[in-house]
């Protein structure tokens, strides 16, 4: 859960070494994404990043949404 009320959330870990920026993986915390994170960045050594997302999110435009 994220730091909203009783909110769902999921940690996303990506790859931003390409274009796509492909999904590695979901995680329900961010210990778990963070570790998953150093297992993989000697695949992508430019740029792996990780990030909370609530459930429900979406991408529009430029802004986040929820």
């Amino acid at each position: 859960m994220n730091s909203e009320k009783d909110r769902p959330s999921v940690w996303i870990v990506l790859q931003d070494e390409t274009p796509d920026n492909t999904v590695l993986g979901v995680f329900e915390s961010r210990s778990a994404a963070a570790a998953f994170s150093d297992e993989v960045s000697c695949l992508f050594p430019r740029r792996v990043l990780y990030a909370e997302y609530p459930i429900g999110y979406r991408f529009t435009g430029h802004s986040r949404s929820a």
